[in-house]
């Protein structure tokens, strides 16, 4: 008599596929980016860019350390069909407004930026290791009022983080530069030795003419401030301010 043969069932292990507590734990406490695909940009859209330091790093705003994020964006600033149009440095983060004609141009032009930027700090401070662990986060500015949004919240960040009076700008940042302010700054506020990085001239007609639409920035305005418009006789009269400069 023949035996009856049975099928033997396997149980295998299985590995890898999504599952609850898997990837690459963020370097930081605080989660980082999330590694999603980033929004579509069109040629003429310029972007906010944020990014952060590694925990526990020396304050990027003070001696050395602001000394060498300055040169970078000098040094960079137009490189890689990347443009950097304004900056601002505050002790744990960098927020930049760059144009590119599109994210190949993004990605070569951050790579130029950060990778030498990373190494000089580290000789800086002696040590090894990331200095930027986390994917940057970006922001594509499509609309005059995102314009004016984003120029708001680069130059008048330091005031969200309580280290510039809010009758004061960002000696840290590209403000003394910016050309856009209803007021000058007093001269007697800007150091004669200030040292400001060398930035590119903007060229989308956002951060040119379109966010004018909404009024000058004032140097009071804070980083988060709704800003619904000026009344049209106020902004004709301070456009005729700048145009009288």
């Amino acid at each position: 008599m023949r035996r009856k043969i049975q099928q033997l069932e396997f149980d295998f292990r299985q590995h890898g596929g999504k599952r609850k507590g898997a990837g690459r734990k963020p370097s930081n406490a605080k989660p980082g980016m999330p590694h999603r695909q980033r929004a579509r940009k069109k040629r003429g859209q310029p972007l906010s860019i944020t990014v952060r330091l590694a925990d526990g790093l020396p304050s990027l705003r003070r001696g050395g350390a602001l000394k060498l994020v300055l040169a970078a964006p000098s040094s960079s600033s137009d490189r890689h069909g990347m443009r950097i149009i304004h900056y601002s440095v505050q002790m744990n983060h960098l927020h930049l407004l760059v144009e590119a004609v599109d994210r190949t141009c993004i990605v070569r032009g951050m790579n130029a930026l950060l990778s030498p930027l990373a190494r000089a700090l580290n000789k800086l401070w002696s040590r090894r290791g990331k200095v930027f662990p986390e994917r940057y986060h970006d922001e594509v500015i499509s609309t005059p009022t995102q314009a004016r949004n984003a120029l708001r919240y680069v130059l008048q960040n330091g005031k969200e983080h309580g280290v510039v009076s809010q009758s004061s700008i960002d000696l840290c940042s590209s403000a003394p530069v910016f050309d856009g302010w209803m007021e000058s700054p007093s001269i007697a506020s800007i150091p004669a030795a200030l040292v400001v990085a060398t930035v590119a001239p903007a060229s989308t007609w956002l951060l040119t003419t379109g966010w004018r639409r909404h009024g000058l920035l004032d140097i009071r305005e804070l980083p988060h401030t709704k800003h619904a418009g000026r009344p049209r006789a106020n902004l004709a009269e301070s456009r005729g301010r700048v145009a009288s400069r």
